[in-house]
């Protein structure tokens, strides 16, 4: 199976060549990652794509100290849209009605239901629903990557309110998940070499 293939070839990688990553590339990964499931289809979240050296650098210092977060060719932040509910409604009511034709009043049903669906939620819990829909996002992105054989790592060990606060995210309504350094994997990284370890099917696998 062509798909666990990849997950046997990708690992967390530790050590990055610092070999770059054409933009085109990066853009396939991307383009492929927003394809990806989500609930209503809203995306609550978005992609950061930081290549700045320096910004990385600074970073470094707020993510335990992993450098390959600036060794990487880019560093990757699924941050969570945590703005007012338009913000997350509005966009998504445009695309579908100019996509699939609605008329002025099925758009503005449609725009009621979500606002509701979304003004249920508390501030905190609409925070924690966009996260989640992230790693949805992040499990397509990680293979994505690896079908075009570019490493990378995905990180929650980051100092999230430092993260926000270096790149300005609050300004804009968002609030970092997690980040993920990608690029090109050393020679001199060993952990390539090593057996991937997970549960067998027997225990993963629960049937009730």
């Amino acid at each position: 199976m062509y798909l666990e293939k990849l997950q046997q070839w990708r690992y967390a990688t530790a050590d990055f060549s610092g070999a770059e990553i054409a933009d085109d590339v990066l853009d396939r990964i991307l383009n492929t990652t927003r394809l990806t499931a989500s609930s209503y289809g809203l995306q609550p979240y978005c992609t950061l794509v930081i290549r700045d050296k320096d910004l990385r650098e600074q970073l470094v210092n707020h993510s335990f100290g992993q450098q390959k977060v600036a060794d990487s060719s880019a560093l990757v932040i699924f941050a969570a849209k945590t703005g007012v509910v338009a913000d997350i409604v509005a966009p998504y009511i445009s695309e579908l009605s100019q996509q699939r034709q609605l008329t002025n009043e099925e758009a503005e049903n449609t725009r009621n239901y979500l606002t509701q669906k979304l003004q249920a939620m508390s501030a905190a819990k609409r925070k924690e629903w966009a996260a989640r829909q992230a790693y949805i996002g992040l499990g397509t992105f990680l293979l994505a990557a690896a079908e075009l054989e570019v490493d990378s790592c995905p990180m929650e060990g980051i100092e999230h309110d430092a993260y926000d606060n270096i790149l300005s995210l609050k300004e804009l309504g968002l609030s970092t998940v997690f980040a993920c350094p990608v690029g090109y994997r050393s020679e001199a990284d060993a952990t390539q070499f090593q057996k991937k370890v997970r549960q067998p099917l027997s225990r993963f696998k629960v049937v009730l």
